[in-house]
């Protein structure tokens, strides 16, 4: 059997406030040119297809024409889609009887059932067990486990507890392939590039949780951003986002092929273009030390505004910059083909003493704390401690504000 994975597509993302229509545009021709090259005979999308859970009717347009295409492009190929964190399993499932005339199997959510006397499924198996057929025989199955909390809390048992009703079905047959999908955060995976807004709350689960699950061929997951076989593991992979979804994403990105057959596990991945590049300019700089002041930035902002890209601005200064400083950065590309998408200041460190506001970054003023902040913010407009009967009412307040 073969496989084609791929994840995590965001459709509808507004990046800086730039529409990515084209950049999806830009993917989905370069994947439906690689299933008529690879001839999968399923397509497994693992989660996050839309970037919001009520996308907009130009997003939803763009993904049901796509797939329609896809369905066109090759009648024999099955198309395997489950829900993400982002996306809204109702909205995602509610076509599921019209998907199905097209060979398209949605899965958004697992419908529950009473447990029964005898312990077996408290779910509906049959609507995620999905067969993969070929010359009217049936060659394998998609396991399309769709994000779910409960699934997230007891990952081995409930895999396990899927796996065991599938050999119990009638047509499961021991030469058939299993694949199995999910949408989760593996805490032994690469996350680099990801932030915490990306990342998301998903509780991360250990390796274990899966490696013990026997007879799996594959396992599709989506949720991390940076493709991978985790900790090395050739059957066990994160697809990625097919292009960069923040500017911590500037790696290659791919889709997945997999070949099984007589129980061995092939992946190849397959690189993807990028239609519009992400740009840290003139570069990021790891300090203070190493960013480059304002006047040279603007000297040399000359070099990338002809070329089309999102571009994010690291500057050296000592004090926040001005509005004016700021409206001429903005000015500056205006006309040109490069997209602005901010400025990453970098501030002096403080002696100790001198202020206890040694914030360097934005992503630095993000993790501290209220309480910290708070502090730092009397320390600075009183130029004194906050007296230790005040801050432990403010810690109070804090605490029970993050309740």
């Amino acid at each position: 059997m073969k496989v084609l994975h791929t994840a995590d597509w965001h459709i509808g993302q507004i990046f800086h406030n730039y529409s990515r229509e084209e950049e999806h545009k830009f993917f989905f021709d370069q994947l439906k040119f690689i299933i008529i090259k690879e001839k999968p005979d399923v397509l497994v999308v693992s989660g996050d297809v839309f970037h919001t859970a009520t996308p907009t009717i130009v997003s939803q347009r763009l993904y049901y024409n796509f797939i329609v295409e896809l369905s066109r492009l090759d009648a024999d190929l099955q198309i395997v889609i489950i829900s993400g964190n982002h996306d809204s399993p109702s909205r995602l499932e509610a076509p599921r009887p019209l998907w199905e005339a097209f060979n398209v199997s949605v899965v958004g959510m697992i419908d529950y059932q009473t447990v029964t006397d005898d312990g077996g499924l408290n779910f509906d198996a049959s609507k995620i067990e999905i067969p993969i057929t070929k010359d009217g025989g049936i060659i394998g199955w998609v396991l399309a486990v769709p994000y779910n909390d409960n699934v997230v809390k007891h990952a081995s048992e409930f895999y396990e507890m899927l796996l065991s009703h599938l050999k119990s079905r009638d047509d499961y047959a021991d030469n058939q392939c299993v694949v199995a999908a999910g949408h989760l955060a593996v805490k032994n995976a690469d996350i680099r590039g990801h932030s915490a807004d990306i990342i998301g709350k998903l509780e991360t689960l250990d390796i274990q949780d899966f490696t013990e699950v026997k007879d799996v061929d594959y396992w599709a997951f989506g949720h991390i951003h940076y493709p991978q076989a985790i900790k090395g593991i050739e059957n066990m992979r994160y697809a990625g986002s097919p292009f960069p979804i923040s500017f911590n994403e500037n790696y290659e990105h791919s889709v997945v092929s997999v070949n099984i057959e007589n129980g061995k596990t092939e992946s190849t991945v397959i690189p993807l273009k990028t239609l519009v590049p992400i740009i840290d300019f003139p570069s990021k700089p790891s300090s203070y030390d190493d960013a480059l002041p304002y006047e040279t930035v603007m000297m040399q902002l000359f070099e990338i505004l002809d070329r089309k890209a999102y571009v994010r601005l690291h500057i050296q200064t000592e004090k926040p910059l001005t509005q004016v400083e700021t409206t001429a950065i903005i000015q500056a590309f205006e006309g040109h083909e490069a997209m602005f998408c901010g400025i990453q200041s970098y501030f002096p460190e403080k002696a100790e003493g001198d202020d206890i506001q040694s914030v360097k970054t934005l992503r630095e003023l993000k993790d501290m704390s209220p309480f910290e902040l708070g502090c730092s913010v009397y320390h600075k407009k009183f130029d004194k401690e906050m007296p230790e009967e005040l801050k432990k009412m403010f810690k109070e307040v804090c605490e029970e504000a993050e309740k």
